[in-house]
Order: C-alpha cells, then structure tokens, then sequence
C-alpha cells in the first residue's frame, strides 16, 4: 500500500493499479480512491465454489484511501471482512448508492463519512467529481447498484461500471472517460466480452480495462477476449491487461512506461 501511495506521479498524471475481481486503487492529484475492494476469502465461506484463485494483495489492515467507493451490496464488492479491519474508517470518506450506504452503517463507519451518490446524482469529494451512472443490477436484492464516474482535481477521469447487465439503456447512459474499467465476465447476469466492449465504443475512452474476470476459476473470463472483440469495433480505444498491482499510469493523451 505504501509503495502506492509513495508511487512518483507528475501533476497531470494518474496511476491505476487492479486488486483483483472488481477491485482498483486509483491515485491522482495527491488522492487515493478505493473501488470496490475485495481482500479476503469470505464469499467461499458461502459458496465454495467461489474460493479466491490467489492471496489478497493488501493486508485489510493496511489499506489506506481518502475516498472508498461501494458500488452495490454483494460480498465481492461490499465485503465486511475487508472494511472491517480497514483501520482507517474514521478519516476515510465512503461513497455509495442509497442500500449499500445502509449497510456500511453496520460495519462501524461513521455516519457522517458517509456520501450517498445514486444514479444520476453527481457531487464532490475530497475535490474529486463523482457521478453515480446508470447499471441494469444483476440481482433484485441490489437494485441500487451504480456505475462511478470520477474526474480528480488534475482533470484525470475514470469510469467504473460495476457489475451490470447488457442493455440499450446502459449504452445510452455510458458517460466520456479517459479510462474505462468494465466487467466482462458474462454470468450472473453480468455482461460479457462483446457486450463491453460495445459499451467501450460508446464510451470511447483512451484505454479500456477489464474486470470481473480473475478471482474465482467458476467465474472467470480471459480479459484478452475483450480486447479481440473492441478491435473489430473501435481500434484507437487501447486495451490494457493487468497483472493485480501492475501500476498504470496515463496522462489523458498517453501511457507513462
């Protein structure tokens, strides 16, 4: 954690780093944004099909953010055994759609670190603009689920899509981003390969990355796919594959190496 946080950025830069399953850290103009982490092996405890494929790469205990994004209720995403531990609950600031801000409630956040951003509602934090965006939830039990769209003091702007279906309405709704993180896996209601990679040409965003497709073998999809298929759709958008805690790091017109 410390390695990101101390990680060399210009001023006009962002760093991206995937933490498995639907997971990212993002760093940009000196804040660090937590999507979505997923740092323990809990959903086995329920389906042991699901058992993770590879170690959390963070200790819980260890993770730092300024501002901690839930996109919906599921284990994989809102997982008590990562925000339990996750010592820095009093001074983070949590963003999430209306249920799942409930249940942050139970897992000892403070209620007034607490920003509650539906579909459709934009509001800042910590000088970072986040837009809830439109999913088509996968699950009744998650219908509050929402996409994320964040645009950092830099101007640096990143859209996560959650777990969603495939729809018209999503493709409608598909908000301009620098990068593009979507879900590819296909199951569970999820969209697949071809879908996401429709949803990235609406988007056009300058790299498109997957996810949703590592963590467990009965889930999983080959992220290459995604990048196959966008190629046949829109050849300027950039497909990037990352190894969890690979740094990526863009300054809206190109990659930093």
């Amino acid at each position: 954690m410390l390695d990101i946080i101390h990680f060399p950025l210009e001023a006009d830069q962002a760093g991206l780093w995937f933490i498995g399953q639907s997971g990212f850290i993002i760093r940009a103009a000196n804040k660090t944004v937590v999507i979505d982490p997923y740092l323990s092996d809990s959903v086995s405890e329920l389906v042991p099909e699901l058992t993770r494929l590879y170690p959390p790469p963070i200790d819980p205990k260890k993770l730092l953010a300024d501002v901690f994004i839930v996109t919906h209720d599921h284990l994989d995403h809102l997982d008590p055994q990562t925000i339990g531990p996750f010592a820095s609950k009093p001074q983070t600031l949590f963003v999430a759609p209306r249920l799942a801000a409930k249940k942050l409630l139970t897992l000892s956040v403070p209620e007034k670190n607490i920003t509650v951003i539906d579909s459709g509602v934009t509001q800042r934090v910590h000088d970072i603009e986040i837009t809830g965006v439109y999913t088509l939830p996968n699950d009744p039990a998650v219908i509050d689920t929402a996409g994320y769209k964040l645009t950092f003091a830099n101007g640096r702007s990143v859209y996560h899509s959650s777990d969603t279906a495939f729809s018209e309405l999503l493709l409608a709704s598909a908000p301009s981003a620098e990068v593009a993180l979507l879900c590819i896996n296909g199951k569970s209601g999820n969209m697949d390969a071809a879908q996401a990679a429709q949803l990235a040409a609406r988007i056009k965003p300058i790299y498109a990355i997957s996810h949703h497709h590592d963590m467990f073998a009965f889930n999983s999809e080959n992220p290459r796919a995604f990048g196959y298929q966008l190629k046949y759709i829109d050849a300027a958008i950039q497909t990037v594959v990352l190894e969890p805690m690979q740094a990526f790091v863009w300054n809206g017109v190109s990659k930093i190496s």
